[in-house]
């Protein structure tokens, strides 16, 4: 990779702007629902400099759902493994009229192989099989999360993201699928180990208890079989009740 543009990567990603280098289409990048078909490694430090800086992108608009799926070995041989033949099905699969698909550099959640990011829904997926392709494009297509391999919204801490999921799941369960309204509840304070969310799913209102408990971690899907030897503390789902 040339220097400049190397560079202007890592000073991006200081500014928080995570940079995925992509295979899969004729499209050389893209931000924010805006595509260029061709740019140079210099034109694309430029673009990427400027946007660090809180500058805009001005490319062609390309209202399609990006699928990005991770087959970077060199973090983890999994994610070759397992997401090469994920995106293979959604390469063959998705049109590419309302689709982008591409295979992508290390996106996060190695031990989550296939590891996948849509945008602009920001939604996470991980552990997603070829067989499960038609019903994933099916669920994205309605901007509904695809449930089995959900790994939460990124915008919420993991507790909400765990209350999320919970109340999404158990909206499926009665037919419904909406977005999800959260509130939290100062008591129990978390600090306790235990959290309560009051949900809302279109009509549907929940009351959503979450526990802390302590897990062994693997951050690498190599270390599975053998273990870590890493804890940390997660969250799970105590109950899921319906509220009149």
């Amino acid at each position: 990779m040339p220097e400049i543009l190397s560079e202007a990567i890592t000073i991006a990603n200081a500014a928080g702007i995570h940079v995925a280098l992509v295979d899969g289409d004729e499209i050389s990048f893209s931000y924010d629902g805006r595509s260029q078909r061709f740019a140079t490694p210099e034109t694309s430090a430029s673009q990427l400099l400027n946007i660090a800086a809180g500058g805009t992108f001005d490319g062609e608009i390309d209202d399609r759902l990006a699928i990005l799926c991770c087959t970077d070995s060199k973090q983890d041989p999994c994610c070759a493994r397992y997401g090469f033949a994920t995106w293979k099905a959604l390469k063959e699969l998705a049109d590419p009229r309302r689709f982008r698909v591409l295979q992508s550099t290390h996106l996060g959640g190695c031990r989550f192989a296939a590891s996948l990011l849509v945008l602009p829904l920001r939604q996470r997926y991980g552990r997603l099989e070829p067989r499960n392709v038609p019903d994933f494009l099916e669920s994205i297509s309605r901007g509904v999360p695809f449930l089995p391999a959900y790994r939460g919204n990124p915008t919420l801490d993991p507790a909400a993201q765990v209350a999320e999921h919970a109340a999404l799941s158990f909206a499926a369960l009665q037919g419904i699928a909406a977005d999800v309204g959260l509130y939290e509840n100062a008591v129990p304070a978390r600090a306790t180990g235990e959290a309560l969310f009051m949900a809302t799913v279109s009509s549907l209102s929940v009351r959503i208890r979450l526990e802390q408990l302590r897990y062994e971690v693997n951050t690498r899907c190599s270390t599975i079989k053998a273990g870590s030897g890493e804890t940390a503390d997660r969250w799970r789902v105590v109950s899921v009740e319906p509220l009149d």
